[in-house]
């Protein structure tokens, strides 16, 4: 090797080295690389993000306290982090809207969000997501008196939330419709109280829990009404590429799932049945076809 290769080999070889170190200290400052699961063994602290306005799936309550569907199954999560780490593990609620619970995840500032979020692949591309733990299909909801009058989505005015996978189910299967965005539910709801649409978006269980609660409370009617426009699955959002905190979720999905020895139901319905029961804030009971879904998980089983 002649010394001009000498000095270019080791110029390189300088270079690579000042790159690999470079790298380093980024991957070492990012708060999804350092692994979620080592962060909150160090501090702690479990950052979960919900809605505020999504019952019964997450809702605020007058006193400042997230409750909720979701919010149980956050709580889940939490008692499973203390008992993989062995040490006390407080669970932080933070409330996210439909525009910024993605970004809250990615960036680091939240471990986990739990809501009404479908995964998409372009979401994909920014966060991962848990197995699927809700299937539901969407829905235009209307209210009784102006669907008795006979409804033409060529002349209709739909209300839905912008950052949503609801905007591009209504474009698809309703071209014809008009559509107005709001920036939450709330705020949706309220447009079609003033008569600003003719209805508002969302799957169904979301719209039957924002009628259950609204005031003035009014008879509605969740059109097409023999079949959804779309069928979503709602999962969890997840930081990317932390597979061990991923894994941790999953398995504590499936276990939920799975019905125990001299139980009669699984975790999963206990708590299901807790907001969507006979007894709970709104019932909806699980159908047979969504009851196999969730079930198929279970091949994940040990």
């Amino acid at each position: 090797m002649t010394q001009e290769l000498r000095h270019r080999f080791r110029h390189r070889n300088v270079a690579a080295i000042v790159a690999a170190a470079a790298l380093s200290i980024v991957l070492a400052g990012s708060p999804t690389l350092a692994g979620v699961l080592d962060r909150i063994a160090e501090d702690g602290f479990m950052r979960a993000g919900t809605r505020a306005s999504a019952a019964p799936f997450a809702q605020k309550t007058a006193t400042g306290e997230f409750v909720g569907f979701s919010v149980d199954l956050l709580g889940e999560f939490r008692a499973a982090v203390e008992r993989s780490l062995g040490r006390a593990v407080t669970l932080e609620l933070y409330e996210v809207t439909p525009t910024d619970r993605l970004q809250r995840v990615a960036a680091g500032e939240l471990d986990i969000v739990c809501g009404i979020t479908t995964p998409t692949w372009d979401r994909e591309e920014l966060v991962d997501f848990s197995l699927p733990f809700f299937r539901d299909g969407t829905r235009v909801m209307v209210y009784r008196q102006r669907a008795d009058r006979g409804i033409d989505f060529g002349q209709f005015e739909v209300g839905v939330v912008e950052g949503t996978t609801t905007v591009g189910i209504v474009e698809a299967n309703l071209p014809t419709a008009q559509m107005r965005v709001y920036p939450n539910m709330g705020s949706a709801m309220q447009g079609l109280e003033a008569g600003e649409v003719d209805g508002v978006s969302n799957v169904g269980v979301v719209l039957l829990g924002l009628a259950a609660s609204a005031e003035p409370r009014r008879s509605v009617v969740l059109v097409p009404r023999t079949r959804p426009l779309a069928t979503e699955t709602l999962a969890c959002v997840l930081p990317q590429d932390d597979s061990p905190w991923r894994d941790l979720v999953n398995r504590t999905l499936v276990d939920m799932l799975h019905v125990h020895e001299n139980n009669f139901e699984s975790r999963y319905e206990e708590i299901y049945d807790r907001w969507f029961g006979r007894n709970g804030t709104l019932y909806y009971p699980l159908d047979q076809s969504t009851r196999d879904y969730l079930s198929n998980l279970s091949i994940w089983m040990p």
